[in-house]
């Protein structure tokens, strides 16, 4: 027993000493002058490379709002704070992919050693409630909403939250499903660092309830939590023989991230093809919620096992302009993508470099005669972003399927991604973001410019999907395929 006690009491003080040490890093206070030099690389980078900054303000409103946020700059704060003071900009901007990011060694801080709230989080129609607990054991019932958190309305909470967030416009899904998913750190982050949490709750019953647990760090979460359930892969195919329908999953359009799964998509896709015509499927479920990447390829590789008329992704391209930003010397080289812009690209009037009418990536694609002719149902959320977000689009300006779900995270009428220049700035070291590429998906968006692709049948998940570990937008989709057969 004594020598139990002070194993604990040694571990408790080598926790509490790296504890200090990491507490002065993430305090370090940087000078006016840093500020105000990192807020102008980053004002220099927007300006040169982003491809849309000014759509829903005028360079003459933004340059006030830079103004403003210079001259807030006056005292010496910490890269958190710096990050705070900017955020209006970003928030300006509109684009979800433009980013201001902690230094990369505070990321790796949040990742395996800072204390905070083991739980996750859906935030469902205005409201936090708790999804799983990472701490190997259950207190709170899964599905309860959430009320307070040491005091803390959970209203206000979601605010801040919301807050730290850059918009896709005016769609807000995008930025609840990224709550959603680093919610421990954007509290920690944004609401408070605390040791215990008294959690107020209204269970899915309706009583009411108070909890205490204690803060735990992400790797004390994975080493509680253990090894859980089945490691799903991101592209994966279900056949539903009651229905007679292929579920396809598709997590991801990132390439080199699928390949580290050992995923080939031209092999995996010529599988699911074959499946669709020798099993007697009618109907095809292509699920996209919560998927992202830039690989457009893909997507039009995707498209192929359904279209049955000609279609291509994009009615253009372009970029911000052809010259390599005065930023470029703190950023990740991208050699290529400046090399061909003059090969590729086309100058315009409004300062954009449009993509060649003639460029193979905005070519009419004809449809393979094998491609599946059944009934095809996509569902997307807010999560949908990027090439993922251009394939849902294309599947319903097409006519070609019915949208299910919510509203994608990325514009309806245009969207920023594509090659992104990441850059340090040199003083504070926060990481820049700035997607290089607006692209225009084809067809008529028919939604407000603002906003993500609508779908045609909303379903949003449930407290009571939470509460049973149920997929709700799945099982309301099957249900529907089984009556309509």
């Amino acid at each position: 027993m004594i020598d139990r006690l002070l194993t604990t009491l040694t571990a408790v003080t080598v926790v509490s000493l790296v504890g200090v040490g990491q507490t002065s890093t993430l305090d370090h206070r940087y000078y006016p002058e840093e500020l105000h030099e990192d807020l102008q690389v980053l004002r220099k980078t927007i300006e040169q490379s982003h491809p849309d900054p000014f759509r829903y303000h005028t360079k003459a409103e933004m340059d006030l709002l830079f103004q403003s946020v210079d001259t807030t700059l006056r005292d010496p704060m910490t890269a958190e704070a710096f990050i705070s003071k900017v955020m209006p900009v970003l928030r300006a901007i509109g684009d979800g992919n433009t980013t201001l990011a902690i230094p990369q060694a505070f990321a790796s801080l949040y990742a395996h050693s800072l204390p905070m709230i083991p739980i996750t989080v859906g935030v469902l129609d205005g409201k936090l409630y708790v999804d799983q607990e990472l701490k190997g054991f259950r207190s709170l019932p899964p599905g309860s909403e959430l009320l307070r958190i040491n005091g803390r309305q959970a209203s206000k909470i979601l605010g801040k939250l919301r807050a730290s967030q850059v918009p896709e416009g005016e769609d807000t899904t995008r930025m609840d499903r990224q709550i959603e998913a680093a919610f421990p750190e954007l509290y920690l982050r944004f609401v408070e660092s605390a040791d215990v949490f008294n959690i107020e709750y209204k269970a899915p019953d309706g009583t009411l309830g108070t909890k205490t647990i204690h803060s735990m760090t992400r790797d004390e979460m994975t080493q509680s939590m253990g090894q859980r359930g089945f490691n799903l892969r991101s592209w994966r195919m279900e056949e539903l023989g009651d229905v007679h329908t292929g579920w396809l999953t598709l997590g991801s359009l990132d390439r080199k991230a699928l390949e580290k799964e050992g995923i080939a998509p031209e092999k995996f896709l010529n599988s699911v093809r074959t499946a669709l015509r020798k099993d007697g499927l009618s109907t095809l479920v292509i699920d996209l919620r919560g998927a992202g990447g830039e690989d457009t390829g893909l997507a039009d590789q995707v498209f192929s096992l359904i279209a049955n008329s000609p279609y291509r992704l994009f009615k253009t391209m372009s970029v911000r302009s052809g010259n390599i930003p005065d930023s470029y010397k703190y950023a990740q080289p991208a050699p290529e993508f400046y090399a061909s812009l003059g090969v590729d690209f086309m100058p315009e009037l409004n300062g954009r470099m449009s993509l060649k009418t003639d460029d193979p990536r905005l070519r009419m694609i004809a449809p393979d005669k094998d491609a599946f002719k059944g009934t095809v149902y996509v569902l997307c959320d807010g999560g949908t972003i990027d090439a993922a977000a251009a394939l849902v689009m294309l599947a319903k300006r097409s006519h070609r399927a019915k949208l299910v779900g919510g509203e994608t995270g990325s514009n309806a009428t245009s969207y920023c991604g594509g090659q992104v220049l990441q850059l340090t700035l040199p003083r504070t070291n926060c990481v820049l973001k700035v997607p290089l590429v607006r692209f225009v998906p084809d067809g008529d968006p028919g939604t407000a410019t603002s906003r993500g692709e609508m779908p045609d049948h909303v379903v949003p998940q449930l407290p009571s999907g939470l509460a049973d570990g149920t997929d709700v937008v799945r099982n309301a989709l099957i249900q529907l395929i089984g009556e309509l057969q």
